[in-house]
Protein backbone atom coordinates (compact mmCIF):
# COMPACT_ATOMS: atom_id res chain seq x y z
CA UNK A 1 0.00 0.00 0.00
CA UNK A 2 1.52 3.54 -0.68
CA UNK A 3 0.18 6.62 0.20
CA UNK A 4 0.90 10.22 -1.02
CA UNK A 5 1.97 12.96 1.07
CA UNK A 6 0.71 15.67 -0.55
CA UNK A 7 -2.52 14.43 -0.76
CA UNK A 8 -3.29 11.90 1.49
CA UNK A 9 -4.87 9.12 -1.35
CA UNK A 10 -3.63 5.62 -0.74
CA UNK A 11 -3.86 3.20 -3.70
CA UNK A 12 -1.79 0.32 -4.74
CA UNK A 13 0.23 0.84 -7.19
CA UNK A 14 2.03 4.20 -8.50
CA UNK A 15 1.71 5.48 -12.04
CA UNK A 16 5.28 6.08 -13.86
CA UNK A 17 6.06 9.19 -15.67
CA UNK A 18 9.26 9.13 -18.41
CA UNK A 19 10.75 12.56 -18.03
CA UNK A 20 12.92 12.49 -21.34
CA UNK A 21 14.92 15.96 -19.90
CA UNK A 22 14.74 17.31 -23.67
CA UNK A 23 16.85 14.73 -24.71
CA UNK A 24 15.76 12.39 -28.06
CA UNK A 25 17.86 9.98 -27.18
CA UNK A 26 17.61 7.11 -24.01
CA UNK A 27 18.34 6.99 -21.22
CA UNK A 28 15.07 8.62 -20.09
CA UNK A 29 14.23 9.18 -16.30
CA UNK A 30 11.03 7.48 -14.84
CA UNK A 31 9.32 8.98 -11.91
CA UNK A 32 6.54 7.14 -9.54
CA UNK A 33 3.90 9.20 -9.24
CA UNK A 34 0.99 9.46 -7.44
CA UNK A 35 -1.75 8.58 -9.63
CA UNK A 36 -4.71 11.30 -8.25
CA UNK A 37 -1.97 14.41 -8.02
CA UNK A 38 1.00 13.35 -9.72
CA UNK A 39 2.88 14.28 -6.57
CA UNK A 40 6.23 12.35 -6.41
CA UNK A 41 6.01 12.59 -2.63
CA UNK A 42 4.88 8.98 -1.96
CA UNK A 43 5.89 6.63 0.37
CA UNK A 44 4.83 2.66 1.15
CA UNK A 45 2.69 2.78 4.39
CA UNK A 46 2.77 -0.28 6.58
CA UNK A 47 -0.55 -2.40 6.89
CA UNK A 48 -1.51 -3.11 10.36
CA UNK A 49 -5.16 -3.69 10.11
CA UNK A 50 -7.28 -5.67 7.72
CA UNK A 51 -8.14 -4.31 4.58
CA UNK A 52 -11.70 -5.35 4.83
CA UNK A 53 -12.84 -5.41 8.35
CA UNK A 54 -10.20 -3.19 10.46
CA UNK A 55 -9.66 -5.93 12.71
CA UNK A 56 -6.10 -5.57 13.94
CA UNK A 57 -3.51 -7.49 12.26
CA UNK A 58 -1.10 -9.93 13.91
CA UNK A 59 1.45 -9.99 10.78
CA UNK A 60 1.39 -8.07 8.06
CA UNK A 61 1.43 -10.57 5.62
CA UNK A 62 -1.09 -9.72 2.85
CA UNK A 63 -3.34 -7.35 4.41
CA UNK A 64 -6.00 -9.39 5.31
CA UNK A 65 -7.26 -10.97 8.07
CA UNK A 66 -8.64 -13.99 6.80
CA UNK A 67 -9.54 -15.59 3.28
CA UNK A 68 -12.82 -14.43 3.14
CA UNK A 69 -11.71 -11.19 4.23
CA UNK A 70 -9.46 -11.32 0.93
CA UNK A 71 -12.24 -11.95 -1.19
CA UNK A 72 -15.17 -9.30 -0.30
CA UNK A 73 -11.94 -6.67 -0.08
CA UNK A 74 -11.13 -7.55 -3.69
CA UNK A 75 -14.38 -7.65 -4.89
CA UNK A 76 -15.24 -3.87 -2.83
CA UNK A 77 -11.98 -2.57 -4.77
CA UNK A 78 -13.10 -3.86 -8.04
CA UNK A 79 -16.92 -1.82 -7.73
CA UNK A 80 -15.00 1.03 -6.54
CA UNK A 81 -12.25 1.59 -9.43
CA UNK A 82 -15.34 0.79 -11.33
CA UNK A 83 -17.01 3.60 -10.27
CA UNK A 84 -14.20 5.70 -10.09
CA UNK A 85 -13.66 5.14 -13.98
CA UNK A 86 -17.01 5.70 -14.36
CA UNK A 87 -17.06 8.96 -12.52
CA UNK A 88 -13.56 9.81 -14.85
CA UNK A 89 -15.23 9.58 -17.63
CA UNK A 90 -18.30 11.18 -17.16
CA UNK A 91 -18.73 13.66 -19.67
CA UNK A 92 -19.32 16.41 -17.40
CA UNK A 93 -15.63 15.47 -16.27
CA UNK A 94 -14.55 15.31 -19.81
CA UNK A 95 -15.33 18.57 -20.09
CA UNK A 96 -13.89 20.12 -16.99
CA UNK A 97 -10.57 18.41 -18.14
CA UNK A 98 -10.90 20.01 -21.27
CA UNK A 99 -11.65 23.26 -19.76
CA UNK A 100 -8.50 23.05 -17.65
CA UNK A 101 -5.88 21.85 -20.67
CA UNK A 102 -7.57 24.74 -22.41
CA UNK A 103 -6.35 27.42 -19.75
CA UNK A 104 -3.15 25.92 -19.08
CA UNK A 105 -2.22 26.13 -23.20
CA UNK A 106 -3.82 29.70 -23.50
CA UNK A 107 -3.10 31.11 -20.04
CA UNK A 108 -6.39 31.90 -19.14
CA UNK A 109 -8.79 31.59 -15.98
CA UNK A 110 -12.35 30.40 -18.00
CA UNK A 111 -14.76 29.03 -15.60
CA UNK A 112 -16.78 25.50 -17.00
CA UNK A 113 -19.75 27.61 -18.29
CA UNK A 114 -17.73 30.35 -20.04
CA UNK A 115 -15.88 27.37 -21.37
CA UNK A 116 -18.97 25.47 -22.30
CA UNK A 117 -20.56 28.53 -23.78
CA UNK A 118 -17.91 30.45 -25.48
CA UNK A 119 -15.08 28.17 -26.36
CA UNK A 120 -16.28 24.38 -26.71
CA UNK A 121 -18.21 25.42 -29.86
CA UNK A 122 -15.67 26.95 -31.32
CA UNK A 123 -13.14 24.01 -30.88
CA UNK A 124 -15.95 21.59 -31.96
CA UNK A 125 -16.02 23.79 -35.46
CA UNK A 126 -19.87 24.85 -34.81
CA UNK A 127 -20.77 28.59 -34.35
CA UNK A 128 -23.43 29.06 -31.05
CA UNK A 129 -27.03 29.85 -32.47
CA UNK A 130 -28.85 32.47 -30.93
CA UNK A 131 -32.47 32.76 -31.60
CA UNK A 132 -33.74 36.66 -32.03
CA UNK A 133 -36.26 38.42 -30.36
CA UNK A 134 -38.99 39.08 -32.95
Amino acid sequence: MLICKTCGAEFEEAVFLTETHGLSNPPYEKNAVCPFCNSSSIEEKEITHCRCCGARLKESNNGYCSDSCKEKGEKLRQKELKRKRERYNSPINEILRKCQDYNNQNKTNYSYGQFVALILPKLRGKKCKRKKNT
